[in-house]
């Protein structure tokens, strides 16, 4: 069984462009984390670097909006539409988390303390590697369908690194909470943790819903 025919080539061009352009924030927000990490940084350097990061995100979203309407030109069937559209939007969730944390962290005039920037980075990082990991199984779900429907492995490595990430996040959370702050800064500093992590969440929960078309589909 194949959902994803040539008649359909535009829109897998078009969701992977998106996808490129998501990861490019990506990146784009790892350059910001590097200077976060970084308490001697001033506000003036995050700002720029904030800004290169919400310029990205309006980027995907004009990506997303062009993908979104080439649907209406391809042979898919509604539920098929919808699980796309679906995908499509929560690789968009990856952007607006990105932008959302670098944006907040510059109106908050915020840094991650020092002892924090290696586990901040390492998040970042396997938070990139999940994202190649998932552009893969999307390009693999128009170009060899059937393949991904019989093994699933590549959905479970996005969800082994995901868990790399839980680990860390939760060392870093009851760190913050050991640091002697007042509790206001200790909330602020795991709130900052948990939405540094947000993105990988998200990654994850794709991997799902691409499970869950497959499962939908399986004859």
């Amino acid at each position: 069984m194949n959902i994803f025919t040539r008649k359909n080539n535009n829109v897998h061009e078009l969701i992977m462009e998106q996808i490129k352009d998501v990861e490019e924030c990506l990146i784009n927000f790892e350059g910001f984390m590097r200077a976060a990490t970084t308490p001697a940084t001033v506000k003036e350097t995050l700002r720029p670097l904030s800004v290169g990061v919400q310029k990205s995100e309006a980027v995907a979203d004009l990506s997303l909006r062009r993908m979104i309407d080439s649907l209406s030109e391809g042979s898919y069937l509604p539920s098929t539409r919808q699980d796309l559209i679906a995908i499509a939007t929560s690789c968009d969730s990856v952007a607006n988390k990105c932008e959302h944390v670098a944006k907040t962290m510059v109106f908050q005039n915020f840094r991650f303390p020092e002892e924090f920037a290696d586990d901040i980075m390492k998040v970042i990082a396997i938070t990139r590697e999940q994202f190649s990991v998932l552009e893969e199984s999307i390009s693999t779900l128009f170009s060899n369908f059937s393949a991904i429907l019989k093994d699933h492995e590549i959905l479970d490595r996005i969800r082994q690194l995901e868990s790399q990430v839980d680990v860390i996040e939760a060392n870093l959370y009851e760190k913050a909470f050991d640091l002697d702050l007042d509790f206001a800064h200790q909330m602020q500093l795991a709130t900052f943790v948990e939405l540094v992590c947000d993105p990988s969440d998200v990654i994850e929960n794709i991997a799902d819903k691409i499970q869950i078309l497959l499962i939908t589909r399986k004859a």
